[in-house]
């Protein structure tokens, strides 16, 4: 695997938490600005915003929608690469496949950090060149 797909890997493992955070902080920011229309309405009615409100709540759809997408679409693309690696038996296969649909997005980082991310190894031979 070349090493700019298994960059892109990282970025899209992390995406879904990356969403998540900003969905969270979209959140906040959208109760907050409702109780101060709601503070405010009661002394000018002037100072009503609904826009405010409707875009924080599209862009908080828009980020669980993208979490959703990126992580069940990593999750299918990790499945197939553990289905088809040749180094793995039948048993780490099913152990692969078992984190991976069961832990979620946990299971995706773990399975990027364990199996995709790392260079292969040199057979056990020491080398000295450069």
């Amino acid at each position: 695997m070349t090493r700019s797909k298994k960059i892109w890997l990282g970025v899209l493992t992390f995406l879904p938490i990356v969403c998540a955070i900003i969905y969270i902080i979209c959140f906040a920011l959208y109760f907050i600005s409702f109780a101060s229309i709601i503070e405010h309405e009661a002394s000018d009615a002037s100072v009503n915003n609904p826009g405010f409100l409707v875009g924080s709540f599209g862009l908080m759809f828009l980020m669980i929608l993208i979490a959703v997408i990126s992580s069940i679409g990593l999750m299918i693309y990790y499945i197939i690469h553990a289905n088809s690696n040749p180094n793995f038996d039948s048993n780490q296969k099913l152990i692969w496949i078992l984190v991976l649909v069961l832990a979620g997005g946990i299971g995706n980082i773990v399975y990027y950090f364990v199996e995709i991310l790392p260079k292969k190894k040199n057979d056990g031979t020491l080398s000295n060149e450069k």
